[in-house]
């Protein structure tokens, strides 16, 4: 059946919202993403700096949607426990840590320097 990419679009963020409301790691991902919009906006970020962030928190939203769908996949498609889908699930959770990491690594090199600096005038 072909959609519309208007109902692929309302699809798309119906999705993201029950992620958001459903999944309690999101609630996690948000309190850091909060926190760290809030301290770029304090300290007047250039765009560049703002767009690493932005990609960084991306890049970390991402792998949990992916992580997420892949459980829920997983609990329909082969409910009963096998060590080698264990293992998958792993792997996917694995991929939302080093994004996380990452995240947090181009977070501490752009906010870091400059709320030293901020902290050095005050």
């Amino acid at each position: 059946m072909s959609q519309t990419w208007s109902n692929k679009f309302r699809v798309a963020v119906g999705g993201l919202l029950w992620a958001l409301r459903d999944q309690t790691s999101f609630h996690v991902h948000l309190a850091f993403t909060a926190a760290v919009i809030t301290l770029a906006v304090l300290l007047r970020l250039q765009l560049w700096q703002w767009i690493g962030l932005v990609f960084a928190i991306g890049l970390v939203l991402a792998a949990e949607l992916f992580n997420t769908a892949m459980e829920l996949l997983v609990a329909v498609l082969h409910p009963e426990y096998d060590p080698r889908i264990g293992r998958a699930l792993d792997v996917a959770a694995a991929a939302v840590l080093v994004s996380a990491l990452t995240a947090a690594t181009i977070g501490i090199a752009i906010l870091g320097p400059e709320l030293y600096c901020w902290l050095m005038q005050v």
